[in-house]
């Protein structure tokens, strides 16, 4: 494995997803599973973050996108789907929860899609700002909500968890901005010592106030902060 992939290829994405990206990265180089996977990558890319990290991790990957535009099969989650034969070894599905209306249908598929033994890894917002990509309808939810749905649709759960930090949620809830690795660690100090700079970042942070709210916060480590949720699950026999 490349020593500090994740930190060299993805730490300008939102810290929120980098953080989940870690904990992606260590289930599956401390997992046994076989060398070759057959993945379904639901509501994504075939080039997404998570497979990069995989084939980092030396799996041999057959990946299936799954959604609504442009992917190679259509599935629309909020309607049971009983017509794809295809199953998969892993679904990957992020950052997709939250733009669907029928929860039950969607466990249901996520389920029907998986072979036996099938592993499933997703994750959503926890606490989010609103946004229309393309349609949205909540701001997040609780691990432990991931996790009862799952079970509810016979996956045994092997993991769950929640990520985040104060920072990350105040930055988030203040200023609406998702924010990068490099400006959530180093608290918006101004990195570049010019004044066009120091303009231009107090004006991205709304004002000096927010500014300082952000800066000066003790980032206590509470579930109250966490701004995104994961579960890995599996699919019983």
């Amino acid at each position: 494995m490349k020593n500090n992939f994740i930190e060299e290829n993805f730490s300008n994405h939102s810290y929120g997803k980098y953080l989940l990206y870690l904990e992606f990265e260590n289930f599956f180089l401390n997992t046994r599973l076989s060398d070759t996977l057959e993945v379904g990558v639901v509501g994504g890319t075939h080039n997404q973050a998570e497979i990069q990290i995989l084939k980092n991790l030396g799996f041999n990957l057959s990946t299936t996108t799954l959604g609504i535009e442009g992917n190679d099969i259509f599935l629309d989650l909020n309607e049971i789907s009983t017509n794809i034969e295809k199953k998969f070894d892993l679904i990957i599905c992020t950052q997709v929860l939250e733009h669907i209306w029928n929860h039950n249908s969607f466990f249901a598929n996520i389920a029907n899609l998986m072979k036996k033994q099938g592993i499933l890894y997703l994750n959503c917002p926890k606490s989010n700002k609103a946004h229309m990509e393309p349609v949205y309808y909540s701001s997040g939810f609780t691990s432990s909500y991931l996790s009862q749905n799952c079970k509810n649709n016979s996956l045994a759960v092997i993991k769950d968890g929640e990520v985040g930090s104060e920072v990350l949620y105040k930055s988030i809830h203040i200023t609406q901005s998702w924010y990068k690795k490099n400006d959530i660690e180093s608290r918006y100090r101004f990195n570049k010592n010019n004044l066009l700079y120091k303009i231009k970042h107090l004006i991205k942070l709304s004002n000096l106030g927010t500014y300082l709210v952000l800066k000066r916060n003790l980032d206590r480590d509470s579930s109250n902060f966490k701004t995104m949720s994961y579960v890995i699950a599996k699919k019983k026999v």
